[in-house]
């Protein structure tokens, strides 16, 4: 008998570790074969960044980001001559280390042709970004087949006419002024009193006009002052639309003319930045040691203009704009797209926009920005509306994958037009602008390979 209770002992110990077995590879099995949840994506994410007056600001205000939403920004440092590389590389991770960046308008075509961007419409539709007041050819000007990637939130740069007004206003310049010309010394509002003036202000001993024409660099120098003469004389670059290619139409080979026999007037391009050549000029009063009377130049400088040597104002720019715009996009590839949004609609958020307007003298991308009233009350703000879509209307950018590189042929062959009148003595402008702009038609059909 007590053997017999050992067996069932035995049968039964057995059966209870064969059920424990049991139950700990049914737990096994639940346990590994159940849906994975996805681990919450860290509440932190990655800009790549620039530096300005703007930025500043944005920087100085990030934290009531963070306390209004929990999401902390860390901003990265990435030299814009590089950044469509990364961005390019960074699309194609698995794990980006970029989550959202801020890019320039010469660099989204590029960017938007690779399908690695968030379109900001899918988070706000174009009819209420424009109910919040957003001007909708600004938004138009960025738009990729119906898709926009960035709002020009953070720099919206226009360039205006600089002018001497100790000049304008000396008598004995009106005077002569007005003997040769019959005309009232004035500041210039169309291109032949442009041409004028400078050519005035030349015979006196004085440098025209300081012109951003540096061919050496990108995002100004040339590009920020031929194709808007082109538009204004009916010609241009390339139409993104028609794919009809312009640059040695009649009206662009007028304007490069017309530019050509202005640089007569003008200062010599001495340094690559010729951003920074202005705003010397300015400062000092001179260039090449002559005095400056005029300058077409970006509007940040405004605020510099009380510790400048000679008396100077601003008036509104006399060919259109050609828009210069930066704003954060998104990567699509983010796993925190939505905190990204979050923080680009805070960056175009009214009361951040009016801070980076007022940072740095810009056009603002909104008109509630641009009527309210400290904002408004500055002297820039209509000179600057005005050149930059009001009075002058803002010139389409080529949205092509080859963007780049079409400009960049036009500021080569830009440079060597320049070369060659001033090598002729300031003759045959109508004939080498045409010769150039030939030879620039071929560059702009093999880059499209056509």
């Amino acid at each position: 008998m007590s053997r017999t209770k050992a067996v069932s002992r035995m049968v039964w110990a057995t059966v209870l570790v064969v059920i424990i077995i049991i139950a700990g590879i049914a737990a096994y099995w639940w346990y590994y074969t159940q849906p994975s949840t996805p681990t919450p994506a860290a509440k932190v994410i990655n800009i790549a960044w620039t530096e300005g007056p703007e930025f500043d600001f944005i920087n100085s205000k990030v934290s009531e980001f963070t306390a209004q939403t929990g999401i902390t920004v860390n901003f990265l440092k990435i030299p814009r001559e590089h950044i469509v590389e990364r961005l390019m590389l960074e699309m194609l991770s698995s794990t980006p280390s970029v989550d959202g960046a801020v890019i320039y308008v010469l660099e989204a075509p590029t960017l938007a042709s690779t399908g690695g961007l968030v379109d900001l419409y899918t988070y706000r539709p174009k009819s209420e970004w424009i109910s919040e007041s957003f001007y909708q050819d600004q938004l138009e000007m960025l738009e990729f087949n119906g898709s926009l990637y960035y709002v020009p939130s953070i720099w919206n740069g226009a360039l205006i006419n600089f002018y001497r007004t100790d000049l304008f206003s000396n008598e004995t310049l009106k005077t002569l002024f007005k003997t040769e010309f019959n005309d009232n010394l004035t500041v210039p509002t169309t291109p032949k009193q442009l041409m004028d003036v400078a050519r005035f202000f030349s015979e006196q001993g004085y440098i025209g006009i300081h012109l951003q024409l540096t061919t050496s660099e990108m995002g100004a120098g040339a590009y920020t002052f031929y194709p808007p003469l082109a538009a204004y004389y009916g010609g241009g670059l390339y139409n993104t639309t028609t794919g009809q290619i312009t640059c040695n139409s009649t009206g662009s080979v007028h304007a490069l003319e017309y530019l050509l026999n202005l640089t007569q007037y003008a200062q010599p391009t001495v340094l690559e930045d010729g951003t920074f050549e202005a705003e010397q000029a300015i400062m000092q009063g001179q260039s090449g040691g002559k005095q400056l009377a005029m300058a077409d130049q970006w509007s940040y400088m405004y605020p510099m203009l009380p510790n400048a040597t000679y008396p100077w104002n601003i008036s509104e720019r006399i060919f259109p704009q050609q828009p210069d715009m930066l704003g954060v996009t998104i990567l699509k590839n983010s796993p925190k797209k939505d905190y990204v949004w979050q923080f680009v609609n805070w960056t175009s958020s009214f009361e951040i926009t009016k801070g980076t307007t007022l940072a740095t003298p810009k056009a603002p991308c909104r008109s509630d920005v641009a009527n309210d009233p400290e904002v408004k009350a500055n002297y820039w703000v209509k000179v600057i509306v005005d050149s930059y879509g009001g009075h002058k209307p803002l010139v389409p950018v080529i949205k092509n994958p080859h963007a780049t590189e079409i400009y960049e042929a036009m500021m080569r062959r830009l440079g060597e037009a320049f070369s060659d009148f001033q090598a002729a003595g300031h003759t045959n402008a109508h004939a080498i602008a045409q010769e150039k702009l030939d030879t620039l038609y071929g560059d702009i059909k093999t880059i499209l390979g056509i």
